[in-house]
């Protein structure tokens, strides 16, 4: 069953807009990605999840970003799991391997079970549209967090 409520929806539209009316560097962007093999020990979402976020390249090696995550899958994931942080980036060719360190607060979050900061490792292809797939975990227990693949639309 698919689960879309209406906080889901208007921060969609909320996610569209403020990309098209922020400077074009100011990206904004919805996703859509799975774990093939659903078995990470941090997050406890049914597959596929869903993301909505922003980011700005303040240097060509360097991004801060917001995002959140939640499941279109289950109607119990309100408020889902929500991070900011900075991605180091390596552009090599048409392809960006990155690096990253976020905060979140459990207390506030649903369905997690990160402690302290997360690191995410990461490798994208593409600019409007990209592909990528993301190593999603706390610091304390990399070994234990989510590998997934998927793709963002960007709104600019």
């Amino acid at each position: 069953m698919i689960c879309i409520a209406e906080y889901t929806a208007a921060a969609t539209a909320i996610t569209a807009v403020a990309g098209w009316i922020t400077p074009a560097e100011v990206r904004t962007y919805v996703s859509i990605n799975a774990d093939p093999w659903d078995n990470n020990k941090q997050i406890d979402f049914e597959e596929p999840m869903g993301s909505l976020g922003i980011e700005y390249d303040f240097h060509k090696h360097a991004r801060l970003f917001a995002e959140h995550l939640s499941s279109p899958m289950q109607c119990n994931d309100h408020p889902g799991i929500n991070h900011a942080g900075i991605k180091l980036l390596a552009p090599v060719g048409d392809v960006t391997l990155y690096s990253g360190i976020s905060v979140n607060s459990s207390h506030i979050d649903s369905n997690d079970r990160f402690n302290g900061p997360l690191a995410s490792l990461g490798v994208e292809y593409g600019n409007d549209f990209k592909i990528y797939a993301e190593h999603l975990a706390s610091v304390k227990k990399v070994e234990d967090g989510r590998t997934s693949f998927g793709f963002k639309v960007f709104f600019k």
